[in-house]
This record gives C-alpha cells, structure tokens and sequence, in this order.
C-alpha cells in the first residue's frame, strides 16, 4: 500500500475527525481490522462483529503502535497518540478506503468469482502469472466485504497484479465487491447450487455472480464459463472483451478435451491439439476446467504458451481442496474445505476414477445453506453416491442422513452405510473402520469440521506403523 495522510484517509471514508488532526502527522503505512497484527505507523479498523466489537481493542491498537482508528462508536477514554476518525459504520467504511487504495495502483486486479473453484482457480493464477511477473493473492478466502479489503491493502502498488477472491452468499454482495476492487479482468469459473438461503435458486445465483461486470473495466476483459449459455446470455451487455472456457469445444475460445486423471494429477488436451497436451498436478476433471481459465488470464497478460504450460505443471493449489495424501497404505482424498451439490459431485467422481486397488469410501458430511432446495439436493448426493458402487458410504450430520437414506433406497445395501451425529464422533468411529488399501474421500461443508476424521485415521495409522516397525 502507498502511505496515505490521515486527511486522505478522512476523505476517502467521508469521516469526521474526533479532535484535530495534525498536518504533520505521521503516514499511515498499512491497515488492519485485527488489533494482534497492528503495527507502527498503521491504522486501526474497529468492527463491531456478532461476538466481538472491535472497539475493545483501541488501547491494544494503541500499544502496538497505531497512529490512527476508523471508529463508529466513540471512545470512553482518550487515546493521546491515536488519531480517530469516526464514520456511521465502519465495515462500509473500510471498503470505500479500500476502492481508495486500489485507484493508487498500477497492478492489474484479476477478481475470481464462482459457485465453485474460485480459491483454486485464484491460486493457479498466481501459479501461472508469478512465473515472470510480481504480484499477489488474497490469502486463504478472504472474499467477502471485510476479507477483500484486507487483501487489497497490503498488495504493492507498483506490482504487475493482484488477484482478489469475490464470493457470496447473498444478492447484491458481488455487485458491490466489484465495484469496491474496480478489477481489470473477472473470471467467472461457473455456477451451481449454493447459498440458495440467501440467493433463491441457479437463476439467482447467475444473476448474481454476472453482477461482477458492474465495477470490471469496460476496456478490461470477462473470462466466463462457456458451458453454462444462460450466464453468458446474462453477461452479453458488457462493452469490453469476454472470453470463453469450457470442456465443449463449440462456441470456447479454450477448451479441454480427453482429461485423464491419476493420483499426480489431471492431463488434457488444449483446444482438442495432442502436441499441447498439459499436466496440472491437482485433481479431477474441474481442474481442468479451472485450469482453462487461469490460463485464459495469462495469454491476457501477455504471457507466452510455452511458459505458461511450464508454469502450470508446477502450480499448487490451496489446503484441503481434493488434496491426496497417504499414510501407512491408506489413502485420503481430502476435499473437506467446503461443500455444496456441484463440489460434492467432482468429489465422487475424482473418488472413483482414481486407480485404486483396495477399497473406496466416502465419508460426506452435510452440505450447508441450500435453503428450501436442501433435501431435493441432498437426496440427489446420495442416489449418485449408491450409483458410484462404493465399498463404504460415511455420512456425517443431521442433513446427511437424508444422504443415507436415499443412496439405500437407490439400491446401496444397507451394511455399507454408516451414520455419525457429528465429526467428532466420526473421528472417533471411523479409523476403526479403516483397511490398508482403502482411497478415503472427506467432503462436507466448512463447519462440519471433517478434518477432524483426516487428523484421526492419519494418527491411528502412524500408531500402526510404529508398532509394526518396533
């Protein structure tokens, strides 16, 4: 972030200063909204959380070094080297600063957005781009009005890029992120059922992740899943570039075809050519697909084929998103981040195309915010689930019982089914149950906590191990 004044900062939020505030007053050098990481020289962002309120921790900021606060409730007590600046509310506040920010840069903002893929999609962006350029990512998931902030402050100025997450999970929130980080390329990775609590049904999550192209530079360019023809309708009205990716080599200026996938990763074919055959090392056919647009923002960046296919076969992706691991002849295909309808069927899927000679389970847990569609999409989890001739369903959560019932009325035998209230009496049950051979699928929504059963089969097999070597 470029230092800014504190009259800049009062300007840009459209604040009011609680007593004088000094011209020669030190630069603010970065900005945070957690007062453990304030450093000399920043500001403070107090927000009033559902079990937390920021304001609690002025004279921790103040400690750390905090030569400024962005307050809305004011202060019992005067901090003498802390400069407040009170707004109506300081969330919208910290976005305005951060629109700020963003308009100081000469990077170039990629912003992800989509039902699902946007955290792995963002990362092998960053795989492809850092190859050659200087640039960075939001960490983790910051996604949201506060975590895309966050991202945007600390990023240099003078970097080649920054690559923003955008996500969601009620109309209007994509709408006014875009507008807030103004991005110069959007990716819409695709769109499935999720968060259908707070964006009705597929038509209302369409409409709300084309809403990215509100704040995207009309001279900038959409990179948008192909596939899906009413979100390309939905987004036809933007004045700037719109590329298309897919895995239907009609109407797609990139497409994937003859995907084969093992346990080092997805191969496919770009644009349908054998010689330009690429190698990812993530799993599943949607990486594909995620790969497709990654590499549809490098050649925009100007990057070279030759390089990015290099650059792609070395990328990484983020914790917990279909990542394969082993111990002690156990296999475990965690993919345990989050969960919803269209997520959960590439699990299966990845699950059972894997090569794998011993046993294949499942252990799915509830998929959350589905709203009134929730037992419809449940229930079609587990019909695929009994379908895929699994050795083993595990389902785990009071909504994933509906899982079980439908995968033993589909036809899956009613011994090959276990039910567990919670993770953690699943991370206690489920080791026990566990053969060498078996490739273990973990998939279930965030807070269902299945990382908790990963933890577990992983410590009862080390147990094995070493008493095996002793």
């Amino acid at each position: 972030m470029k230092p800014l004044t504190i009259h800049q900062i009062r300007q840009a939020v459209a604040g009011r200063a609680l007593g004088a505030l000094p011209k020669d007053a030190p630069p603010v050098k970065s900005i945070f909204s957690d007062s453990k990481l304030v450093e000399p020289f920043s500001m403070f962002i107090a927000i009033k959380g559902a079990r937390t309120d920021g304001h609690a921790y002025l004279p921790d900021a103040a400690a750390r070094g905090a030569v400024a606060a962005l307050i809305q409730d004011t202060p019992t007590r005067e901090f003498p080297n802390l400069h407040l600046i009170a707004v109506e509310d300081t969330r919208r506040a910290m976005g305005k600063l951060a629109t700020f920010v963003r308009q100081q840069m000469h990077a170039t903002v990629i912003a992800v957005a989509g039902s699902n893929g946007k955290t792995s999609t963002k990362y092998l962006i960053d795989s492809l781009l850092s190859a050659s350029l200087r640039g960075s990512i939001s960490p983790k998931s910051f996604n949201n009005d506060i975590g895309v902030p966050l991202a945007i402050f600390p990023a240099n100025p003078m970097d080649d890029y920054l690559v923003l997450e955008i996500g969601t999970n009620h109309h209007g929130e994509v709408k006014h992120l875009s507008e807030m980080s103004q991005p110069d390329i959007a990716v819409i990775t695709n769109v499935g059922a999720e968060h259908l609590e707070g964006l009705t049904d597929l038509d209302g999550v369409r409409r709300e992740e084309a809403s990215i192209v509100t704040g995207l530079n009309p001279r900038g360019a959409l990179i948008v899943n192909g596939d899906d023809e009413p979100l390309v309708s939905l987004v036809g009205g933007y004045r700037g570039q719109i590329i298309k990716f897919g895995l239907n080599a009609e109407g797609n200026d990139f497409f994937a075809t003859d995907i084969a996938c093992d346990e080092r990763g997805t191969s496919f074919n770009l644009n349908g050519n054998p010689r330009r055959r690429l190698f990812i090392p993530m799993l599943g056919r949607h990486s594909a697909c995620n790969a497709l647009a990654a590499i549809a923002v490098a050649r925009k960046m100007n990057l070279p084929e030759e390089q990015i296919i290099a650059a792609l076969a070395e990328a990484h992706g983020p914790d917990m998103r279909l990542q394969l691991s082993k111990s002690n002849g156990v296999t475990v295909l965690n993919d345990a981040y989050n969960a919803n309808p269209n997520s959960t069927r590439a699990a299966i899927e990845t699950l059972v195309s894997l090569p794998n000679r011993g046993r294949r389970v499942a252990v799915i847990g509830d998929m959350l915010e589905l709203g009134d569609h929730s037992d419809r999409y449940h229930e079609e989890i587990g019909a695929l689930l009994a379908q895929a001739k699994l050795d083993l369903l595990v389902c785990v959560g009071k909504k994933a019982k509906r899982i079980a019932s439908s995968a033993k009325s589909t036809g899956m035998e009613g011994p090959r089914i276990v039910l567990y209230d919670d993770a953690i009496a699943a991370a206690r049950g489920i080791p026990r149950r566990v053969h060498a051979g078996d490739l273990i699928l973990l998939k279930g929504s965030r807070s269902v906590g299945l990382e908790a059963v990963a933890k577990a089969i992983s410590e009862r097999q080390t147990k094995f191990a070493r008493k095996a070597a002793s």
